[in-house]
Protein backbone atom coordinates (compact mmCIF):
# COMPACT_ATOMS: atom_id res chain seq x y z
CA UNK A 1 0.00 0.00 0.00
CA UNK A 2 1.36 3.06 -0.85
CA UNK A 3 0.09 6.68 1.37
CA UNK A 4 0.82 9.53 -0.27
CA UNK A 5 0.13 13.31 0.39
CA UNK A 6 -2.38 15.55 -2.04
CA UNK A 7 0.68 17.49 -3.07
CA UNK A 8 2.76 14.54 -3.91
CA UNK A 9 -0.39 12.97 -5.86
CA UNK A 10 -0.72 16.04 -7.87
CA UNK A 11 2.62 15.83 -8.92
CA UNK A 12 2.45 12.26 -10.06
CA UNK A 13 -0.92 11.43 -10.14
CA UNK A 14 -0.26 8.91 -13.12
CA UNK A 15 2.44 7.13 -11.40
CA UNK A 16 -0.61 6.85 -8.60
CA UNK A 17 -3.36 5.96 -10.76
CA UNK A 18 -1.40 3.20 -12.28
CA UNK A 19 -0.80 1.60 -9.52
CA UNK A 20 -4.58 1.64 -8.58
CA UNK A 21 -5.39 0.33 -11.20
CA UNK A 22 -2.66 -2.41 -11.57
CA UNK A 23 -4.48 -3.30 -8.16
CA UNK A 24 -2.20 -1.76 -5.92
CA UNK A 25 -3.60 0.14 -2.73
CA UNK A 26 -3.39 3.91 -2.54
CA UNK A 27 -4.21 6.17 -0.17
CA UNK A 28 -4.63 9.77 -0.12
CA UNK A 29 -3.85 12.25 2.48
CA UNK A 30 -4.90 15.66 2.63
CA UNK A 31 -6.45 18.70 4.90
CA UNK A 32 -9.60 17.51 3.69
CA UNK A 33 -9.35 13.51 4.88
CA UNK A 34 -8.25 10.36 3.85
CA UNK A 35 -9.21 8.79 0.44
CA UNK A 36 -8.80 5.70 -1.09
CA UNK A 37 -8.19 5.63 -5.07
CA UNK A 38 -9.47 2.51 -6.69
CA UNK A 39 -10.06 2.38 -10.40
CA UNK A 40 -14.28 2.15 -11.48
CA UNK A 41 -14.40 -1.24 -13.79
CA UNK A 42 -17.12 -2.25 -16.09
CA UNK A 43 -18.80 -4.53 -13.49
CA UNK A 44 -18.52 -1.86 -11.11
CA UNK A 45 -20.44 1.63 -12.24
CA UNK A 46 -19.66 4.80 -10.60
CA UNK A 47 -23.21 5.34 -9.41
CA UNK A 48 -23.38 1.84 -7.70
CA UNK A 49 -20.58 2.41 -5.70
CA UNK A 50 -21.51 5.88 -4.74
CA UNK A 51 -25.12 4.80 -3.97
CA UNK A 52 -23.93 1.54 -1.34
CA UNK A 53 -20.90 4.33 -0.06
CA UNK A 54 -24.08 6.21 1.04
CA UNK A 55 -26.09 3.38 2.33
CA UNK A 56 -23.08 2.41 4.80
CA UNK A 57 -23.45 6.20 5.59
CA UNK A 58 -26.63 5.87 6.41
CA UNK A 59 -26.00 2.49 8.58
CA UNK A 60 -23.21 4.25 10.83
CA UNK A 61 -25.35 7.10 11.24
CA UNK A 62 -28.06 4.94 12.54
CA UNK A 63 -26.06 3.00 14.41
CA UNK A 64 -26.23 -0.70 12.25
CA UNK A 65 -22.71 -0.14 11.20
CA UNK A 66 -19.35 0.04 12.93
CA UNK A 67 -17.65 2.99 11.66
CA UNK A 68 -13.93 2.91 11.21
CA UNK A 69 -11.09 5.61 12.17
CA UNK A 70 -8.09 5.83 9.30
CA UNK A 71 -5.99 3.71 11.58
CA UNK A 72 -8.21 1.25 12.23
CA UNK A 73 -8.39 1.03 8.52
CA UNK A 74 -4.98 0.34 7.86
CA UNK A 75 -4.22 -2.05 11.01
CA UNK A 76 -6.63 -4.49 8.19
CA UNK A 77 -4.15 -4.26 5.31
Amino acid sequence: MQVVSAREFRANQGKFLNAAKRGQSVLLTSRYGNFKITPVTEEDTLTERICRGLEQVKAIQDGKMKGHTIEELLNEL
